[in-house]
């Protein structure tokens, strides 16, 4: 009895050693995918950045295609009031995600105005330049984006175009059919730049209009 009993032992240690071994190549194998496929997550994600990246560029290059003597008038008006040659606001108009404005204010019955804000925003720096304590050194930097008016503050200058009819904007009436203007918010001081658009655009606008 006592040596069946130890000959059943073996076979149970036996066994359980097998058990034992099938459980960790079987861990393994489940790793080992689950590895290679947190790889291959990387390496698609990496890849969609680039797509994303090209994708971006040829949205650039198509709207740059579409500048016509519309654009280019709204361009040279832009450069003239905030300081910055066509060329860099030629760049910043067909990368800002909000170009088709443009489109639709140019449309017949289209929007009525079409603004834009030149103000300070925070630009964050990298990790190189973190302040001693840790916190990030964020430098203010003007930026020029189209707006609808309402979902940012405005705290620099806001330059708009607005319609005098509902025609079609074309090539050759843009000049007649868009006014251009400008009002500052110095400091963000909103009373000063409403003043200032009041006394020096609209009300000289209406009385030319007498």
């Amino acid at each position: 009895t006592e040596s069946k009993y130890h000959r059943h032992g073996e076979h149970l240690k036996t066994r359980s050693t097998e058990l034992g071994s099938a459980v960790t190549e079987s861990s393994l194998t489940t790793v080992l995918p689950a590895s290679s496929t947190v790889k291959k997550g990387l390496v698609l994600s990496s890849e969609s950045i680039k797509e994303l990246a090209k994708q971006a560029k040829v949205t650039k290059e198509e709207r740059r295609a579409q500048i016509d003597g519309r654009h280019k008038y709204l361009i040279s008006r832009l450069a003239d009031g905030i300081d910055l040659s066509e060329q860099q606001v030629e760049e910043i108009i067909i990368s800002d995600d909000k170009f088709q404005l443009i489109e639709q204010f140019f449309a017949p019955s289209g929007f009525k105005k079409l603004i834009f804000f030149y103000q300070d925003e925070l630009q964050q720096k990298s990790n190189a330049s973190l302040r001693p304590d840790g916190s990030a050194n964020n430098l203010p930097q003007k930026k020029l984006f189209i707006t609808m008016g309402s979902t940012e503050d405005f705290t620099g200058t806001c330059a708009f175009f607005l319609r005098t009819s509902a025609e079609v904007i074309t090539a050759s009436n843009v000049s007649q059919e868009v006014n251009f203007g400008m009002f500052h918010c110095t400091n963000g001081n909103v009373l000063q730049g409403l003043e200032f658009f009041l006394s020096q655009i609209m009300i000289p606008a209406l009385k030319s209009q007498q």
